[in-house]
């Protein structure tokens, strides 16, 4: 049996998390020691930031009535996603912005923050194909390079990689 699943659930969660992401990396980078964390932390705060606002604007635009027909347990899935995003509970979300972290920490926190992104924007572009496909696919790209470059471990040659 179909259900209907608005997009706009995600969307919410993708305007939400890009902010709290970005003041995670900016406070990271705060307290990176070398310049490569930093500048990597940096660099991805300020993506974060503008994946954030091509997000709320999607999100003003998008018809009430912008919903996709999934399964129960696609919808079920989805659900889980959203309801337990390391950003969902706005205390312990807090606590991880705030935290103070060594780099390995950092970067551990990092993979995980940018494999999520990932697998949102996945389940977005997966649904509403025709949601900003231009949009949604540079966001897929740049969310991509992100965690290669966490997984490298920040290495100079991956942070110069992050801009075109």
């Amino acid at each position: 049996m179909a259900i209907e699943f608005n997009a706009s659930k995600l969307l919410q969660v993708l305007v939400r998390n890009e902010a709290r992401v970005a003041e995670l990396y900016t406070n990271l980078a705060n307290q990176m020691k070398d310049g490569k964390g930093k500048k990597l932390f940096e660099i991805l705060s300020e993506d974060e930031l503008k994946h954030e606002r091509i997000y709320a604007d999607l999100l003003k635009k998008l018809p009430d009535e912008d919903t996709a027909e999934v399964s129960e347990e696609e919808k079920e899935y989805l659900d889980s996603l959203i309801e337990n995003d390391m950003f969902a509970d706005a205390d312990k979300s807090m606590e991880k912005i705030k935290g103070k972290y060594t780099k390995d920490e950092a970067l551990e926190i990092a993979e995980k923050v940018e494999r999520d992104g990932i697998m949102f924007v996945y389940e977005l572009t997966r649904l509403f194909p025709d949601l900003a496909p231009k949009e949604m696919k540079k966001i897929l790209n740049e969310e991509r390079r992100h965690l290669q470059a966490v997984l490298s471990r920040a290495e100079v040659d991956l942070v110069k990689y992050l801009r075109y």
